[in-house]
């Protein structure tokens, strides 16, 4: 894997930008800012959540061996994915929200090596009460248009950009005011895949796909089977689901959709996915009758592209002692 390549004042001063422009964007359009969980009882229905343990007024009881580890204490709770279920809760009480929302994923086979994975990032999360994808697509534009009109007359970034050599075209293309948009079988097209196969774009599709394009761009309109999380299903049969993918191979920043409009949506889709699902959220669904949308922009992926870096791990901030720092520890060496 390549070395590091922003420095660690680098990084701060980028974040600091990237969340200030994001906020800035969305409060200029109306958003209220809501409070993450940082562990909780909900969890997102086919999500690999890790879990936290709480001790009885004390640290728990960590059983280590070579290659595993066991925690006993009084509670378990979830540690967040996302904020997909929370932001819609709030919903019952807004009009739109967003937060900025810590999240630790697992990681998969090779993501390790992608440049674009990690174990714990945040997610500036948006999500407001609609049921039209066109207003979705409609509104993420504009806030990245502002965010990049921002970014643009902000005296760090320049400053990063010019020292660096880094060539200004990544940020230029979010002021596109009309990103393309493609349907899932016309992104399979693109990428040569059979459109007669129901599954997700490996990392290599991805990164051809986004080399089709020079500005941010939308797939939507996903078959059953591609989605391992629930959407609205639409009268056609297809998932009210979008992806905003990065152009010049930088692929996915943000997953979001059409929210499921009833306890017995939620219920189906969770069974036929095989996964469990939180009966709260159901519950909740079926009493607030809160219809909403959303998506997740993930800030470490866009701060990648900003600076058009060689891996996300340069975002991996100093003070960070977790597991991030062990995805590939010759990367961080001097």
């Amino acid at each position: 894997m390549a070395k590091k390549n922003i420095s660690y004042e680098e990084t701060y001063l980028v974040t600091h930008s990237t969340i200030n422009s994001l906020r800035s964007s969305v409060i200029s359009m109306g958003f209220k800012e809501i409070l993450p969980c940082i562990i909780s009882k909900k969890y997102e229905p086919g999500a690999k959540h890790s879990i936290a343990i709480l001790g009885n007024k004390e640290l728990p009881n960590i059983l280590k061996n070579d290659s595993s580890v066991a925690a006993i204490g009084k509670e378990a709770y979830y540690l967040p994915v996302s904020h997909v279920v929370e932001k819609q809760m709030s919903l019952q009480f807004l009009q739109k929200a967003f937060c900025v929302a810590p999240c630790l994923r697992l990681l998969m086979d090779g993501e390790e090596k992608s440049g674009k994975h990690i174990y714990n990032f945040f997610q500036f999360e948006i999500e407001w009460r609609t049921e039209s994808m066109e207003e979705v697509f409609l509104t993420a534009n504009k806030i990245l248009n502002k965010t990049a009109e921002i970014l643009l007359s902000d005296n760090d970034i320049i400053s990063i950009l010019n020292k660096k050599n880094i060539p200004f075209k990544n940020l230029e293309s979010l002021s596109t005011l009309q990103f393309p948009i493609v349907s899932f079988r016309e992104a399979q097209k693109l990428v040569g895949k059979s459109t007669n196969c129901n599954q997700d774009f490996t990392q290599d599709e991805d990164t051809i796909l986004s080399n089709n394009f020079n500005s941010p761009f939308w797939i939507f309109d996903y078959p059953a089977g591609v989605r391992d999380s629930i959407y609205h299903e639409n009268e056609k049969g297809t998932f009210d689901t979008y992806d905003l993918m990065l152009p010049f191979g930088f692929g996915e920043l943000t997953t979001g959709g059409i929210r499921p409009q009833s306890k017995e949506e939620i219920v189906k889709q969770s069974i036929t996915l095989g996964k469990s699902y939180y009966p709260a959220y159901a519950d909740w669904k079926e009493t607030s009758k809160v219809q909403t949308a959303g998506f997740g922009i993930g800030i470490e992926r866009f701060m990648r592209f900003i600076t058009d870096s060689n891996s996300i791990l340069n975002f991996v901030q100093y003070h960070d002692d977790g597991p991030n720092k062990n995805i590939c520890e010759s990367f961080f060496e001097n």
